[in-house]
């Protein structure tokens, strides 16, 4: 097996080859030059000899000038020779310290992805020192308490989605089972008078109607998910659509167990929505003020009034309001206020479908507790 390289082996190799190199260059160099200055001098030596000395003479002065030119020579690589040796043990020294201060935070990143993959990831990595490698460090720190964030937001998710199941289990049992006894008493002759028959037939027809509630909210939550929400944006004047849907309701409702009241503050408003998705947002909280008002009757108040840019429209109930701890998350999915399911029907759903809507509308809702629970729907409103 081929033993992979190292950051540690690539940096000591780099930096002994860049001293190398340079050295035996000016080696050669050097050895060019004491060559041709060491053979202008023998020259230049012999010719003032020749007419002085004698010929044995000038051989022993040729010989001895010969062998310290040899011994120059000689003593000139054995020192090149060592500074080799010398400045290599002083890259490798600066290299080692080079490379431990660069595998300090790879290591620690290392230990880190190996945390993560663990699931451990409630340790950060600490280190200080250069400031490319802090960078790194805290990107991965960032990373790692996203990471953290997303599992306990699946965590909740998967929490509510398990709730949201059982509850809506429980939501379709019960007008099931109210059905199945009201057909089961019609069966048995129980209901022997018209006037009995007729109201175990309304009250089939009421749980059918709930249930036919539930399996619209659960489509569309199946299209908010899948992102096949239709919106069609049109130019619409809020006020008569909004006088024409309290109407409609009016007709529809008890007097003595709900009432609606719209309020335009005189004030003509035009808005860019789509009008059977903004439909279904007043469905939703007009639904959800009929199971939580705890009122009777319980009476739902739309106010409609302009801003700078907009155009806001208050739905106010004289319901008990919510816990004011649990206002920040009523339009999460999924999420119940009341989360005692035989207090209190409902799936989580509704309001998270308003959020939606709203945002897709390009609008923003928000509640309070004012006398009442309070939902502010804001939209841009529509240029002239």
């Amino acid at each position: 097996m081929v033993k992979k390289d190292t950051v540690r082996r690539r940096i000591f190799r780099s930096n002994a080859w860049m001293v190398l190199i340079i050295l035996l260059l000016f080696f050669a160099i050097n050895m060019l030059v004491i060559k041709i200055y060491a053979e202008s001098v023998e020259t230049e030596f012999q010719q003032l000899m020749e007419p002085i000395v004698a010929e044995e003479e000038l051989k022993d002065y040729v010989k001895d000038f010969t062998l310290r030119k040899h011994q120059f020579v000689l003593l000139f690589a054995v020192d090149g020779g060592l500074c080799i040796v010398v400045l290599i043990m002083v890259s490798q020294f600066f290299t080692k310290r080079l490379t431990s201060r660069i595998m300090e935070p790879l290591e620690a990143l290392s230990d880190g992805a190996k945390r993560i993959r663990d699931n451990d990831l409630g340790q950060d990595i600490v280190y200080a020192g250069d400031q490319e490698f802090e960078e790194v460090c805290a990107t991965f720190n960032e990373m790692q308490q996203h990471i953290l964030q997303e599992q306990e937001k699946n965590r909740k998710y998967e929490k509510a989605r398990t709730d949201m199941i059982a509850g809506i289990s429980h939501d379709l049992r019960t007008p099931l089972t109210a059905i199945r006894g009201t057909i089961k008493g019609l069966m048995d002759g129980v209901a022997a008078t018209p006037e009995l028959q007729n109201k175990f037939l309304q009250t089939a027809y009421r749980r059918s109607g709930d249930m036919d509630v539930l399996l619209n909210q659960l489509f569309y939550l199946s299209k908010v998910e899948t992102g096949n929400m239709p919106v069609s944006m049109q130019r619409i004047d809020l006020c008569n659509f909004l006088h024409q849907y309290v109407n409609a309701k009016k007709e529809l409702s008890d007097p003595a167990q709900e009432r609606i009241v719209f309020d335009t503050a005189e004030l003509t408003a035009e808005a860019e929505i789509d009008p059977e998705q903004f439909q279904r947002i007043l469905d939703n909280l007009l639904e959800n003020s009929r199971k939580y008002a705890q009122q009777t009757p319980f009476c739902v108040t739309l106010l409609l009034k302009r801003e700078t840019g907009k155009i806001c429209l208050d739905v106010k109930d004289n319901g008990v309001g919510v816990p004011e701890d649990k206002l920040p998350y009523i339009f999460d999915e999924f999420y119940r206020a009341d989360e005692s399911r035989n207090k209190k029907e409902g799936n989580g759903l509704g309001l998270y479908i308003v959020k939606h809507l709203m945002e897709a509308m390009k609008g923003t809702v928000s509640a309070e507790n004012a006398d009442g629970f309070v939902v502010h729907l804001e939209f841009p409103e529509a240029k002239a």
